[in-house]
């Protein structure tokens, strides 16, 4: 995973081919109590891998091209099932700095 995630960035970083950031994910166990909807409350292990880039094209151009696609199947390879799916930010925030109360 780490051969790939560093091809991507060295050869697609933004003004070669789109890539903004990214980040991988491995799943904790952790199950939450309170936010949680269904009455499952377990997961499979698995991992995340979450890309940012200029364009879904761009990205698809990425995926096309012979340098990721040896490192990706190197590690679809390791994996039982593997899914891509597109989304579109609708929110992204930070907490607001509040100034300390004066005595």
């Amino acid at each position: 995973m780490g051969e790939m995630c560093y091809a991507v960035k060295e050869t697609y970083g933004v003004d070669k081919g789109g890539f903004i950031a990214g980040q991988v994910f491995r799943f904790s166990g952790f199950v939450s109590e309170e936010g949680s909807l269904n009455a499952s409350r377990s997961a499979d292990e698995h991992y995340v891998i979450v890309t940012y880039w200029r364009s879904f094209d761009e990205h698809e151009r990425s995926h096309a091209d012979a340098t990721f696609s040896s490192k990706f199947e190197a590690l679809a390879k390791m994996c039982t099932e593997t899914k891509e799916l597109g989304y579109e930010m609708l929110w992204q925030g930070m907490p607001e700095a509040h100034e300390p109360a004066t005595p």
